[in-house]
């Protein structure tokens, strides 16, 4: 993975999913060794709780949770102090609700999987950004992409969110019609 992409993509993930930025160099090469991590931010706890909110509503949406349900995860998250990086450690929270009968084993899979959909999307989106720059968008465009995208703490898994985005940046004339076109066909692929 390119070192641009893999910056794109860590930060993108920073934002959606409260990953402190000094895990970006951990994450740009996995050879480095691991420093002691730092307890997570408020900052950083709260911009994953707002992130799994997202998913967990597509869900409530769907009937595939109940509101008390979303609730119950969001807060059970939030006092575990969920930073948004570990898919693992978000599953032993969510086992607990399993064991105490909160949720079911199927809808805890199902909350993991969206969350890993909304990972899987921010790096399709980064490796579309990467893809069309400098070939279809400038540098400075795909700068002010992840900075509006980062402004409007995207949840990482509405794709209707993410074009409502963009066009924005086409109405303001950041981009063009035609690049956020290209940049959404990409992603598609």
């Amino acid at each position: 993975m390119p070192a641009v992409m893999r910056y794109l993509a860590a930060s993108l993930a920073a934002s959606i999913f409260g990953l402190s930025l000094a895990a970006v160099p951990a994450l740009a090469d996995s050879s480095a060794p691991t420093a002691a991590v730092a307890p997570p931010t408020d900052r950083q706890v709260s911009v994953a709780i707002d992130a799994l909110r997202g998913v967990l509503n597509v869900m409530v949406d769907h009937a595939a949770l109940t509101a008390a349900q979303r609730d119950a995860v969001t807060d059970a998250a939030r006092r575990a102090d969920w930073d948004g990086y570990s898919i693992e450690r978000l599953g032993d929270v969510l086992g607990v609700l399993v064991r105490n009968g909160v949720i079911s084993a199927r809808q805890r899979d199902a909350i993991l999987d969206g969350v890993r959909h909304a990972r899987n999307t921010v790096f399709r989106l980064a490796a579309a950004l990467e893809d069309l720059t400098p070939r279809v968008i400038s540098t400075a465009q795909r700068d002010a992409i992840v900075d509006a995208l980062h402004r409007a703490d995207w949840d990482g898994f509405s794709m209707d969110r993410l074009s409502a985005i963009l066009a924005a940046l086409v109405d303001k004339g950041v981009i063009t019609s035609h690049q956020r076109d290209a940049i959404l066909d990409d992603m598609r692929r």
